[in-house]
């Protein structure tokens, strides 16, 4: 009786063991998959912050966007010199109304429509235009004569902007500048002009009022 005793205790003992561990094992998976279910829940969330600060705000981007830059047009070229204003200071690609070209010198000038104005006109690259700058003045001292002496001989002298470095295509086309001229130089005679280091020329007066007077060239 004793025996049979001890083996039934035995084999409940082996099923209390049994179950223990059976209870254990799924103690441990539950565990685990809790664990997994954190860590995948840790892992997005650090994923989103970690998109979040690497990708900038609609804001930001639109603050760093480049402006159009500015310039007589969108490609940065000058306007046309039939459409620009007649002002001193306004530059222009080819001639205006009213004045004949040449192909073999490199600067003329005349009168523009507009009283006290020249057109100053010079030949060379339309990617690196000579522009003149947008006043005159009496006297230049050339020819080894004293700026006093000239400026009584009425020499009206015109001075160009210096060219910016560059690469320059070698076309050869007119761009056109208006140029304030000194009240007294306009009386309706002949005016001696000095184009800047290019040369000297006698700028005749307008036919009639209102209208460019004829373009002295440049001897080539």
């Amino acid at each position: 009786m004793e025996i049979r005793r001890m083996n039934r205790s035995g084999t409940a003992a082996r099923a209390l063991a049994r179950a223990g561990a059976t209870a254990l094992g799924i103690s441990v998976t539950a565990a685990l998959a809790l664990s997994g279910c954190a860590q995948s829940d840790v892992g997005g969330s650090e994923g989103d912050s970690l998109t979040a600060a690497t990708t900038p705000s609609t804001e930001e981007s639109d603050m760093t966007s480049p402006s159009p830059s500015d310039g007589a047009g969108e490609d940065g070229t000058l306007p046309e010199a039939a459409d620009m204003e007649i002002v001193a200071g306004s530059s222009g690609r080819g001639l205006p109304p009213g004045l004949e070209g040449s192909t073999d010198s490199t600067a003329g000038v005349a009168w523009a429509p507009e009283p006290g104005l020249l057109y100053v006109v010079t030949n060379g690259s339309s990617s690196c235009p000579t522009i003149a700058e947008p006043a005159a003045t009496i006297g230049s001292g050339s020819d080894g004569k004293g700026a006093d002496v000239a400026a009584a001989d009425g020499v009206l002298t015109v001075t160009f902007v210096p060219p910016s470095n560059g690469i320059c295509t070698m076309d050869f086309v007119p761009t056109t500048t208006v140029v304030e001229a000194p009240a007294e130089s306009d009386t309706g005679g002949p005016v001696p002009v000095m184009l800047g280091d290019k040369g000297k020329v006698q700028l005749q007066p307008r036919s009639a009022d209102g209208e460019p007077g004829p373009i002295a060239w440049l001897d080539s």
